[in-house]
């Protein structure tokens, strides 16, 4: 029997811990294969990863890290760690000759992978980074990455011709299989109206992500500027799911909602655990990443019927929106998209059409059932043909 180690980066709630916790289960239930999971940090994640498969966490947390002296020093600075795994306990934990490939789920995972190379199999690279994030990975993890990876997965065609041109993968070398959600989505009880008080008839436009920069939460609160300055008289409501954990970031988001007038009209919700409680009552979904490969928040709200609007040049949202599933729009152009808004708001039928269409891709290209076997053809093929 075969065994597949699986390295992510994180075991929080963000769309590639999610999506790999998704890819590990459907391999587990739909094939013979042993998995293994090696997270390189902690999260809330990493009790759901512990029901598939064993977890071996590869940052180590320091045993002081919660001592009545260190805690105000970890509020400051964040988790405090006394490193990675030794190489000696790294081969104790994973033995050699135990693994026979290893799929790793981002483009950061350098030094894993070259800490892993004792393994001597076959590495794939699962890759829904662009600039940005390789950017902060920097150089060193690049040139890692291109050392140890035989073959890589692209989650969209942005990303694809990013490792093209960013790293000079040879097109050959790179297969694209766009991001997937569960066969079946169950409708979710909403909450954000009654939580909001927001009225049945009011429009609500959402929006979602971590509170990095390329996510966009200044350029929403623009957008909800520009909406209601064009359509005061339109009952909108706007609405983040994901919002800033950070004080300074609170602070800089509280200070433009108030001088902006927006008071009452724009929230912004922390992370949560079950978010599609909230997505279901958005009537419009804005993507207003600057950056972004290829969002799963897009095609979850897209399963429950919600029409999306995104930038250009900004990653992958255009190829899933294309013509029919929303609107695409020129990089920031913050009032043509605010234009787009008003009209889905008066326009229910034109709304209820183009999330309908929405839906139904997700049914078509985005299932679990027909995206995971495109990955596995992967995984069976670089395994055939091993490290030549």
């Amino acid at each position: 029997m075969k065994t597949i180690l699986f390295v992510g980066h994180s075991a929080g709630y963000t769309g590639a811990p999610i999506v790999l916790l998704r890819l590990v289960t459907w391999i587990k239930q739909n094939t013979d294969f042993e998995t293994r999971i090696l997270l390189k940090d902690n999260g809330p994640l990493k009790a759901s990863y512990e029901k598939i498969s064993p977890v071996i966490i590869y940052h180590q947390e320091s045993s002081m890290a919660f001592s009545a002296q260190r805690v105000l020093l970890k509020k400051l600075i964040g988790r405090l760690k006394i490193g990675k795994l030794s190489e000696q306990k790294l081969k104790k934990t994973i033995l050699p000759g135990s693994i026979d490939i290893i799929f790793s789920n981002t483009i950061t995972n350098g030094e894993i992978l070259r800490d892993l190379s004792y393994l001597n199999c076959p590495v794939i690279c699962w890759v829904s980074e662009l600039n940005h994030w390789m950017n902060k990975s920097g150089s060193k993890n690049l040139e890692l990455i291109k050392t140890h990876v035989n073959r890589y997965i692209a989650v969209s065609n942005a990303v694809k011709e990013n490792l093209q041109n960013r790293i000079s993968i040879s097109e050959d070398n790179i297969d694209v299989v766009h991001g997937f959600v569960p066969a079946f989505i169950k409708p979710p009880k909403s909450v954000l109206r009654e939580k909001f008080n927001i009225s049945k008839d009011a429009i609500v436009v959402g929006a979602s992500g971590s509170d990095f920069w390329i996510k966009g939460m200044d350029l929403f609160i623009h957008l909800a500027a520009a909406v209601l300055s064009k359509a005061p008289e339109l009952p909108f409501h706007f609405v983040w799911v994901g919002g800033s954990r950070n004080e300074d970031e609170k602070h800089r988001i509280n200070h433009d909602i108030s001088c902006l007038g927006l008071t009452g009209k724009v929230f912004f919700i922390p992370e949560v655990s079950n978010p599609m409680e909230y997505f279901c009552d958005f009537d419009i979904f804005t993507m207003v990443s600057r950056e972004d490969s290829y969002p799963l928040v897009n095609l979850e709200v897209a399963s429950l019927s919600i029409p999306i609007l995104c930038f250009n040049n900004a990653g992958g949202s255009p190829e899933f929106v294309e013509d029919d599933a929303g609107f695409v729009f020129p990089y920031l152009d913050i009032n043509a998209m605010a234009d787009k808004v008003i009209l889905l708001a008066k326009d229910k039928e034109l709304r209820t059409n183009l999330g309908r269409r929405a839906a139904q891709k997700v049914r078509e290209r985005h299932d679990i059932n027909v995206a995971a076997p495109k990955i596995l053809k992967v995984i069976n093929q670089v395994m055939k043909e091993g490290l030549t």
